[in-house]
């Protein structure tokens, strides 16, 4: 019997009065009954449930086409069509929800293929898990899904990411496979990438040079954006938390044969809060608030029956609230074309080309004056072509071009005054074999060489990853080479902050890149309702990049001086309990050491861990879920700079300690005719506020408040039609 089912579906206007009446039975693929499964009419929020044995039977009190929706915890629910002009009699089968290793998974191998078979180890974010925990932007996203990740702040208090020992500059954040430009302290921008309109996030850690080259020391995680998969459909959402937090935004889609388009359009804006110590009434910071607007636009065509070409577009604005003289104004625009191109059965050649822009001014209302600080322009085209020789044995090979630019107000002005601007131009050849032998051996191998305009030699970045599968356990290892090339900014800086010579950096155009030798060793044992994954992993980087201070010029030098060594150990849980209940969680150790003059200067906390309980009700029109997550954080002891000089011009470092603490989010969803969805939420439960707010410490003031509403038009209709 084939796992394929024709769902057909009833409905009625009372029993007494039937013209017409269906019944049968609900069972799974294997004949076994599904009771209490629901059985209702679109529109009429009435309809029946299976008894013990599968069987069901409703009436219609008049003929005519009806639209009947099928649901059953942990299957797929299904949607159909039925004409009823007399009785009937239809047994309906139900498939079970796929689990997450059935998802089809991009970003280790640049090829579409589910993550039970990607011998690289990778962790996917769905859109569901994202709406059972609120998440609002990225950052949200990664803390309450994965443990180790943490998001410190910078001087300014923007965010800077920490994940297992890896600073921002070290994780390659794309979208839908095609890099950011815009970078502040090794971090990007973290706004621009709105949760609303993301289908899933891809996270594979480990270096992945060998497929997208520099700042992929530590991993990368790749944000796969939605796209239209209904005819027509129109989604509109609304946020409101605490600190006058807003948020609003839009979707629309439309899938008309050969024809796709998304529109995504949203506005967030937050007041400015303030951090304080517990033991002083004295401020200590402030997260500056503002608002951003971020909008995208992406066309798909199907040109020809087997060539379809993407178009994508995005605008990206935001104004922070510096202070009441000075706001900082960050502006971004994005558009990419890509096609793909299936030559024959074996052979597909894919090309694309994407364009990025990202740039800040600083705005002094009271002067009506805007000063350009900050450009980055990156250009990249890309052409791939897939080779698959059995099924089973497919050869990549790929030539890309990145050419970026970079204007700076931490660079030398021209003759005319204005800040200099450098470039840069990388040419790259990658090669990658992926093949698996008996349905239990996979292995993928593969070697990238970049050549950059500034260095004299090119890079080799080398990658194997071996799993082997003995249902259901899968044994990974693999190894990997990475690097991150100097910046242009640490090439070329030459900046005095404010012309007073109390704070002056200078670039080093001889910087060599950043080398990483990784290896990693995962076991994972996964059945439907259960899964356990654990591993451990080393990395060595060398040639790490960092500024000296050189006491008799006064000045800080970017310099090759540092080595570091990361490694760790962690587990992740998932178990699917009866009645609608599920438990997630992760547990990550990490033992990172940065060495700087003699000294550990690692901001890594050793332990870390998350936890997600969630519960699931679904009747007939109204679905509820509770969804409770928290996040631990062992305590750290590290050193800092005093900012003092020793007698021989050395900094002076002080030791300190940062302690543990948790942080618990309480997540209530209500869902209405499977068009409208409540959010009310709680983060910080329990109130959490350290005894000093420093570097690397939560930026939470304490327990906040979040209500949200999201409305799918479409389906609305379909309701109540």
């Amino acid at each position: 019997m084939k796992h394929t089912l024709s769902l057909f579906f009833l409905f009625c206007f009372g029993a007494s009065s039937c013209a017409q009446v269906l019944s049968g039975r609900v069972t799974d693929a294997a004949g076994e009954p599904l009771p209490m499964a629901t059985i209702q009419v679109q529109g009429q929020g009435r309809g029946t449930v299976s008894a013990g044995d599968g069987s069901f039977r409703y009436g219609f009190s008049a003929k005519g086409v009806y639209r009947i929706s099928l649901r059953y915890m942990g299957y797929v629910p299904q949607t159909v069509e039925l004409r009823m002009d007399h009785d009937t009699t239809v047994d309906f089968v139900l498939l079970p929800q796929a689990s997450p290793l059935e998802e089809v998974v991009v970003t280790g191998t640049r090829t579409p293929k589910l993550l039970k078979d990607v011998a690289v180890a990778t962790t996917v974010i769905s859109s569901q898990d994202i709406q059972k925990t609120g998440a609002v932007d990225i950052a949200d996203v990664l803390q309450d899904a994965l443990p180790g990740i943490e998001f410190g702040r910078q001087m300014d208090g923007q965010p800077v990411l920490n994940m297992q020992g890896m600073g921002g500059g070290d994780i390659l954040f794309l979208v839908d496979g095609e890099r950011l430009a815009g970078e502040s302290l090794g971090n990007i921008d973290y706004e621009r990438l709105d949760a609303g309109n993301v289908e899933r996030v891809e996270i594979v850690r480990g270096a992945g040079s060998a497929l997208y080259g520099s700042n992929a020391v530590g991993g990368v995680v790749n944000i796969i954006t939605k796209e239209a998969r209904r005819p027509w459909s129109l989604q509109a959402n609304a946020r409101y938390g605490s600190h006058d937090e807003q948020k609003y935004g839009a979707v629309l889609g439309f899938d008309r044969k050969k024809f796709n388009s998304l529109t995504q359009v949203s506005y967030k804006s937050i007041d400015t809060y303030s951090l304080k110590n517990r033991d002083s009434a004295g401020l200590v910071s402030l997260i500056y608030g503002g608002w951003n607007v971020n909008a995208g636009q992406a066309f798909r065509y199907d040109v020809l029956p087997n060539l379809s070409v993407k178009v994508k577009g995005g605008f990206y604005y935001r104004e922070r609230d510096y202070s009441d003289t000075r706001k900082n104004r960050y502006t971004g625009g994005s558009a990419s074309l890509s096609a793909d191109y299936p030559v024959n059965e074996k052979s597909r050649l894919r090309g694309s080309y994407a364009f990025d822009r990202y740039g800040r001014d600083d705005f002094f209302p009271r002067a009506d004056v805007s000063t350009k600080e900050y450009r980055n322009m990156q250009h990249t085209a890309r052409v791939q072509f897939d080779h698959d020789f059995t099924g089973s044995n497919t050869l990549s090979a790929g030539l890309e071009y990145l050419g970026e630019s970079l204007m700076s107000n931490q660079f030398d002005t021209t003759r005319e005054g204005k800040y200099k601007t450098f470039t840069a131009h990388t040419a790259v050849a990658y090669l990658q074999h992926d093949v698996s032998f008996r349905e239990r051996w996979y292995l993928v191998y593969g070697l990238r060489m970049d050549y950059n305009s500034r260095f004299k030699r090119p890079h080799l970045s080398p990658k194997v990853s071996l799993m082997y599968k003995i249902r259901p356990v899968s044994l990974r290892l693999s190894y990997a080479g990475g690097f991150r090339a100097p910046s242009l900014k640490e090439m070329f800086s030459d900046y005095d902050m404010g012309d007073l010579g109390w704070f002056v950096v200078y670039g080093n155009p001889a910087l060599k890149p950043e080398k990483s030798q990784n290896v990693m060793l995962g076991v994972e044992y996964a059945r439907k309702a259960f899964s356990i994954t654990a591993g451990g992993y080393y990395c060595h980087t060398s040639d790490k990049i960092t500024t000296v201070y050189n006491k008799t010029q006064d000045t800080a030098f970017y310099r090759n001086v540092n080595q570091s060594h990361t490694a760790g150990a962690d587990m992740n849980l998932f178990v699917k309990l009866p009645c609608g209940f599920a438990v997630k969680a992760g547990y990550a150790y990490v033992f990172d050491r940065q060495r700087e003059k003699g000294v550990n200067v690692s901001y890594a906390r050793p332990h870390s861990g998350v936890f997600r309980f969630d519960y699931h009700y679904e009747r007939k029109w109204y679905g509820l879920g509770v969804s409770l997550g928290g996040r631990v954080f062992s305590g750290l002891r590290s050193v800092a700079t005093t900012g003092r000089l020793d007698e021989n011009g050395n900094s002076v470092y002080e030791n300190v300690r940062y302690p543990a603490y948790t942080m618990w989010k309480l997540t209530l969803t209500q869902k209405f005719l499977d068009a409208v969805t409540l959010n009310l939420g709680i983060d910080n439960l329990f109130d959490y506020k350290p005894r000093r707010y420093d570097l690397v410490a939560t930026t939470s003031p304490g327990i906040t408040f979040f209500a949200a509403l999201s409305v799918d038009i479409d389906a609305l209709f379909d309701a109540w039609r």
